[in-house]
């Protein structure tokens, strides 16, 4: 589950990740995926089911405030009690580990708090339920961590995935994936985040997208550096999708062919190697990204491509088809992808996206930075981009 795995990274955000606080994201994530699949398999759409999933644990602050500490061995005990009944399995740390109940993994265990005999030395604070169970001859038997279920857990759970994912391939397999699909946590996180962006951008006296000064400042951190650098790159492409200015489309509109230096306001403009137009036409564009990151998802990549791909055939209206080799940083000219856009295609998707809200890409869409910003969520949808850049993608 993508989208949950980076809603549970989202929640995490700006923390340092300690080992403790490792393990609990990875419990949290094992708990949210489970009451999913609890809700999927009881009949409820898989939409529906994962905003219920998400609303079911919206912070992690409580936990930790729940805990009374930042990252104490109590704190899967305020996790447990804020998700509620539906989770995979009782995160409580403090005693006993999580068996399956009848309805089995779903289900929480039993817990069993072991007295302290008399005599027994009282632990220290911040001595955890391990060292408590063996301090001393008398004291109580030392009871086994939860992370020590865990490989279980993560079976039960890959077991229903598969199984999820077996039945998924066959029904999608028959949709449009182009005509469905709710914002992932990215468009959401983009969408929210757009005004203070587009704000910032418009106030920039260069007019430049902030993918040129290698985007914000990184809220997230990873042990990893190479994770660390993924994070930072892919985050500044969205960022300069957020960011990009509506300003700059109306400053363009009127003219009847691209140039270079529309291309160059957009994201990945500091990749842009060379431009130009097909036998001098005007109805298809050619734009060639060299030395582009390594560090940037490619997920990154394919909606930024959308993106500039939208934002030129709603600026040029005798434009009808946009193409775009990419070469990666360590890859050859040979090595090269190249994607091909056709506006029918795209305009197509919008209609059935939109349910008929958007059947055209041109000037309207950008009147406001209400509607841009309608397009701009269609396009940073998990479904929408995947879909598109996979159609526009010519095979070597």
């Amino acid at each position: 589950m993508n989208e949950l795995r980076m809603y549970v990274e989202h929640l995490f955000e700006g923390r340092v990740l300690t080992q403790e606080s490792i393990e609990l994201k990875e419990e949290i994530y094992g708990n949210l995926v489970a009451r999913y699949e609890d809700y999927v398999a009881g009949g409820m759409s898989e939409a529906e089911a994962l905003e219920k999933t998400k609303a079911s644990f919206t912070s992690i602050e409580d936990v930790f405030k729940e805990s009374g500490e930042a990252e104490g061995s109590n704190a899967g005990e305020a996790v447990s009690a804020q998700a509620g009944e539906g989770g995979a399995a009782s995160w409580n740390t403090g005693a006993a580990q999580a068996a399956p109940g009848a309805d089995g993994i779903g289900s929480a265990a039993e817990t069993a708090q072991m007295p302290r005999p008399e005599g027994a030395p009282v632990p220290p604070d911040g001595v955890g339920a391990e060292d408590q169970a063996t301090a001393g001859t008398q004291a109580a038997p030392k009871t086994r961590s939860p992370r020590k279920i865990w490989p279980f857990v993560v079976g039960g759970v890959l077991a229903a995935f598969i199984l999820l994912a077996i039945v998924g391939t066959a029904v999608f397999g028959l949709i449009d994936e182009a005509d469905v699909g709710e914002p992932s946590s990215t468009a959401q996180s983009i969408t929210q985040n757009n005004s203070a962006a587009t704000d910032a951008s418009q106030g920039a006296a260069s007019g430049q997208d902030s993918s040129n000064t290698g985007g914000g400042a990184s809220n997230q951190t990873y042990g990893d550096l190479d994770d660390q650098r993924e994070y930072e790159a892919t985050k500044a492409v969205d960022d300069a999708i957020a960011a990009h200015s509506i300003d700059t489309l109306k400053s363009y509109t009127g003219n009847s062919l691209p140039d270079q230096g529309f291309f160059e306001h957009l994201p990945l403009s500091m990749y842009v190697s060379s431009t130009g137009s097909e036998q001098g036409g005007s109805a298809s564009y050619n734009v060639y990204y060299a030395g582009v990151s390594d560090d940037i998802d490619g997920d990154g990549v394919d909606r930024a491509l959308v993106y500039n791909a939208v934002a030129a055939f709603s600026v040029y209206p005798e434009l009808q088809t946009i193409n775009f080799t990419v070469q990666d940083a360590d890859d050859t000219a040979y090595d090269a992808s190249v994607y091909s856009f056709n506006r029918n295609t795209l305009e197509h998707a919008f209609d059935n996206a939109s349910g008929g809200a958007i059947t055209q890409l041109n000037s309207s869409l950008y009147e406001s930075r209400e509607s841009w910003d309608q397009v701009r969520d269609y396009v940073t949808r998990n479904h929408f981009y995947d879909r598109q850049t996979d159609l526009a993608e010519i095979d070597d």
